[in-house]
């Protein structure tokens, strides 16, 4: 729930819903093909659904894949940051992970909406982790857990780059 980021992150939340539902309805059309990641990258790869469908899975997944880099960065900037002001922090996280896929155009809007963050207090209120934001570590562990699976399949299967 990108909502504790402002308004001008609500774009990034519906995206975001977007790709989810898009896995799901594949999910419930071909359980077996989409159970689990692996079994979408072989499915997909062998019937050329990559090359066929512009709503494929394995696209979907990357892009998700690529957010979920970003967020455990975001998250872990959250975790160990000491002050309120946590634009540049967040920034740097920005730079190292998601700008590299994006556009000038996009990386400028982004770099523009750094500055309509709320505090870092602010997020953690709203997100209940004012008393130990410490432990929010735990949960960047198994995002990270979750993205070297992710880049395990994709990188077997030559799929990072894909458009």
């Amino acid at each position: 729930r990108f909502g504790v980021l402002g308004t001008v992150f609500k774009r990034v939340s519906t995206d975001v819903n977007k790709k989810i539902n898009i896995l799901r309805s594949k999910l419930r059309q071909d359980p077996d093909s989409y159970r689990t990641v692996r079994n979408m990258v072989m499915f997909e790869t062998c019937h050329n659904v990559t090359v066929t469908d512009t709503n494929n899975g394995c696209r979907t997944l990357l892009r998700l894949h690529r957010a979920l880099e970003f967020v455990a960065e975001f998250i872990q900037v959250l975790s160990v940051e000491e002050g309120d002001n946590i634009s540049n922090s967040v920034w740097t996280a920005y730079s190292a992970t998601l700008a590299k896929h994006h556009t000038w155009l996009v990386r400028n809007s982004v770099s523009m909406a750094m500055y309509t963050l709320p505090t870092r207090g602010n997020i953690l209120e709203q997100v209940g982790k004012t008393e130990r934001p410490e432990s929010l570590g735990n949960l960047v562990s198994v995002m990270r857990d979750v993205y070297r699976v992710v880049e395990t399949a994709y990188t077997e299967f030559d799929l990072l780059q894909l458009k």
